[in-house]
């Protein structure tokens, strides 16, 4: 099970109970030291690319809010798990988005797509297989690395959880039928404090850069 990841989680609720600063810096105390993400989060036969040892910080931030996000968003036993990329070189940090939530989930569908390529690589790093764009967006939780992506009502089904990076992957008129949570907002979530999913609805998480799962990794 991934330290970070739930040093990440921890960090979320000690900016909700501990009432801490909305700067980022004022979180480090709060949270231990992390350890490197191992491959063996992973399924059998799969692993990060080469040269992973020591992924980028924000990526791995990323990847935890994430996850953190979906523990509370996502249905409770998400069978199938989708990953939207645009090119290779996106696939490392991609990866990790699947390492991170095998923290709570254990999907067993794993769904990759790129609009431009790196497909294939992604579903080696994941032990997943290659899927259509929309086949990656009809999972019960999606995490969009594609920054080209622009999701539409149609292309999702209600029940389904969409991690991404920023709002401008989601056309408008989804974002009003959608519930939405920011990166400020999940704090609140993590500690309990505000209700997460309650039935099918589609919920959608905008890291914003997770600056809170940020500072965690820096403590």
């Amino acid at each position: 099970m991934p330290d970070w990841v739930l040093a990440a989680e921890r960090a979320y609720v000690a900016a909700a109970v501990g009432k801490r600063s909305a700067d980022p810096r004022a979180l480090l105390e709060a949270a231990p030291g992390i350890a490197s993400p191992s491959s063996s989060a992973l399924p059998p036969g799969s692993a990060l690319p080469s040269g992973s040892g020591k992924p980028d910080r924000q990526a791995r931030a990323i990847a935890a809010a994430g996850a953190v996000a979906s523990r509370f968003l996502a249905v409770g036993t998400p069978r199938s798990f989708g990953i939207v990329i645009d090119v290779a070189t996106e696939v490392e940090a991609a990866a990790l988005s699947l390492v991170a939530h095998r923290t709570w989930f254990d999907p067993r569908d794993i769904r990759c797509a790129a609009t431009h390529g790196g497909a294939d690589e992604l579903a080696a790093a994941t032990g997943g297989r290659v899927v259509s764009v929309d086949e990656a967006l009809a999972c019960d939780v999606v995490n969009i690395y594609s920054t080209r992506a622009r999701v539409t009502p149609a292309q999702l089904r209600r029940g389904t959880h969409v991690n991404a990076g920023s709002a401008d992957r989601f056309d408008p008129e989804l974002l009003e039928l959608a519930t939405v949570v920011h990166d400020a907002g999940l704090p609140a979530l993590a500690a309990g404090l505000v209700d997460g999913r309650q039935l099918d609805e589609l919920t959608i998480f905008l890291a914003d850069g997770a600056p809170i799962a940020a500072a965690a990794d820096r403590a």
